[in-house]
């Protein structure tokens, strides 16, 4: 079944033109293994936060710049800013969950959960 076009991995924020302007992800499976490359451009790890919650996987960002006092400035564009991005990534296995950044792209590893859960339930009418 492909999840991709069913929801799975689907962004929380929707499919506006806005959302792909930050925290651009590409998204692809390869032996049982999902991976999400996302771009972090002169971020620092720390300042990077990936958690996972009831199914959800959300990426945080926080950028401060710093500017000297003691500058005349004509114009400021850098300032801080928090980015967040959710994706709904279903039953993957919880302890397998790795992160990695190198080079301002943040690598995410999840693998699927190989047990087969069942998704169909009969309700009873009272």
């Amino acid at each position: 079944m492909n999840y991709l076009g069913n929801g799975f991995f689907r962004s929380s924020l929707g499919f506006n033109n806005q959302e792909f302007n930050y925290l651009r992800t590409d998204i692809y499976e390869q032996d049982g293994v999902y991976y999400l490359k996302v771009e972090v451009p002169g971020i620092e790890k720390e300042n990077i936060s990936v958690d996972y919650e009831n199914g959800y996987l959300t990426i945080s960002v926080t950028q401060e710049n710093t500017y000297e006092e003691t500058s005349e400035y004509i114009r400021k564009e850098r300032i801080m800013s928090e980015k967040e991005r959710t994706f709904y990534v279903g039953d993957i296995k919880e302890d397998s969950i790795k992160a990695s950044c190198t080079n301002g792209i943040l690598t995410i590893t999840l693998n699927k959960n190989d047990e087969k859960k069942e998704t169909r339930k009969q309700i009873v009418i009272e």
